[in-house]
């Protein structure tokens, strides 16, 4: 079946005078962003240190207002480079209605985001305080993760310092021979370099600095010369210089419509998650003002350190043992019975194992431990053998540290149906939250460089997708203005 075709007339001219509220919708997350950036209270921005008064003097600048709600707008739909933003503020109409049809070009955008970005991060716990203040928070649990996210760099400009040396002694070399091809005999070099020479030049300076760096902090082994703080880290592309981004969050309440809110977010530049989990759970307990009392983690935050600290905040964990074969064991240490009386260890088959003394290991755990074992000979004739210990000089022993206590203590909480319902949630609560940054929010490679100014942007992206969250209870509560009927 056909049907008529409307007609095309690209020289249509408006009947009557467009306003611009008019062309967008009522639940635009423009005009979501646009009400929380009119929200801020004056405190907020001069924590930003951004100055809302301006000047009667001189050319009128661009009003921070809407520089900031470009920025927020922009993270929200994955929008983060100034010369992209330029070009939006030119062609969307999201960004001509945020900034009243005004184009500010992109240095004028990355001069106010390179100024500000490090206060911005402060608009996180503005997101969470809205959240916790109208109800929106559910404080019962939360969940941390971390995730590895690609840096500026790249991959093959990882070098050690022998690599640097051999790199340094070319780029001299290049150098020298560069000087002389440009140097006449009846002077020296011209006032303006060659190409080729500034960029030797502007390599040796960054060796050179590559070089400092490496020698100011004796844990590294290695250095990229584009960004100095990327590390190699194992990700899902493999190894690659990035750095560990971490997040915290918490469920809305489900009479808000679900979703999730992020409460603390950072980025480090190690790979393992172990330190990151108590540094974390203050900024979420700073960020909503009262601590929560159930926390969801991976193996990769179990420590026995991490233990004692939660032990020590009154927190409740619920994270599994990092994968251990002899943990699941029948002659794991938890399977031998202390005897109080004689201090000593009971094995599984009924041996004795006394106390032989204390002793320090060279591991992270401090010491002293108390060492149990048993005779060499009683092991070598138990049928056990080969299997509970193979050392033919000595029997069983069992090293009893300072933490061996919580650390059972804690496996017997994770084998219970509460601790395995509660770790059930983790899955459903964090981790769709990296999958929305990076598929959603462009946010699979930093654009920026430098640990500091790489955490300011992954923090402003966590506000972003709060905004998002907020915006999607606020489009299901929000009711468009009643208007009148006409008089007839």
């Amino acid at each position: 079946m056909k049907l008529p075709l409307r007609p095309v007339d690209r020289e249509q001219a408006w009947l009557l005078p467009p306003a611009l509220d008019d062309l967008l919708s009522q639940g635009h997350p423009a005009r979501f962003v646009a009400a929380f950036v009119d929200g801020l209270p004056k405190v907020a921005w001069s924590d930003m240190e951004i100055d809302l008064d301006g000047d009667s003097l001189g050319a009128p600048a661009y009003h921070p207002r809407a520089l900031l709600s470009v920025w927020l707008y922009g993270f929200m739909t994955g929008v983060r480079s100034s010369r992209k933003l330029e070009a939006a503020c030119r062609d969307q109409i999201p960004y001509l209605w945020l900034t009243g049809c005004q184009h500010p070009d992109h240095n004028t955008l990355w001069r106010f985001y390179q100024a500000h970005r490090q206060s911005m991060r402060r608009l996180l716990k503005c997101t969470v305080r809205t959240a916790v203040e109208v109800g929106l928070l559910d404080l019962a649990v939360q969940a941390v993760d971390g995730t590895k996210v690609a840096a500026s760099a790249a991959g093959d400009q990882t070098c050690d310092r022998a690599k640097l040396e051999r790199l340094l002694t070319k780029t001299e070399d290049a150098i020298g021979e560069l000087e002389a091809q440009n140097k006449s005999d009846d002077g020296p070099l011209p006032a303006h370099l060659p190409a080729e020479l500034q960029q030797a030049q502007v390599l040796r300076e960054r060796i050179q600095h590559a070089m400092s760096h490496l020698g100011k902090d004796p844990r590294l082994t290695r250095v990229n010369l584009t960004d100095q703080d990327a590390q190699l880290m194992k990700g899902r592309q493999g190894i690659m210089p990035g750095y560990n981004a971490q997040a915290m969050a918490s469920p809305v309440a489900q009479s808000s419509g679900g979703g999730m809110l992020i409460t603390a977010a950072d980025v480090v530049d190690s790979a393992a998650d172990s330190g990151q989990l108590v540094p974390m759970l203050e900024q979420a307990e700073e960020m909503i003002g009262e601590p929560v009392p159930v926390t969801l983690a991976d193996g990769g935050y179990h420590t026995a350190a991490n233990l004692a600290a939660g032990e020590q905040r009154g927190d409740l964990f619920v994270m599994p043992e990092r994968y251990h074969p002899g943990v699941q064991g029948p002659y794991f240490k938890d399977k031998f019975l202390y005897d109080s009386a004689t201090d000593s260890y009971i094995c599984p088959k009924g041996q004795r194992l006394p106390f032989r003394g204390l002793r320090r290991n060279n591991g992270k755990v401090p010491g002293p431990f108390r060492v149990y074992r048993a005779p060499r000979t009683v092991c070598r004739a138990c049928p056990a053998y080969g299997v509970c210990t193979k050392d033919v000089r000595a029997g069983r022993a069992l090293w009893i540290g300072p933490y061996d206590a919580l650390l059972r203590k804690h496996r017997q909480w994770m084998t219970t149906e509460r601790a395995r319902g509660l770790y059930a949630q983790r899955k459903e609560l964090i981790e769709p939250i990296f999958g929305i940054l990076q598929e959603q929010l462009s946010a699979r490679r930093f654009l920026l460089r430098g640990l500091a100014n790489v955490r300011a942007e992954f923090v402003l992206l966590a506000t972003a997708f709060n905004l998002r969250t907020l915006w999607r209870i606020w489009i299901t509560r929000w009711r468009p203005p009643a208007t009148e009927a006409p008089s007839t």
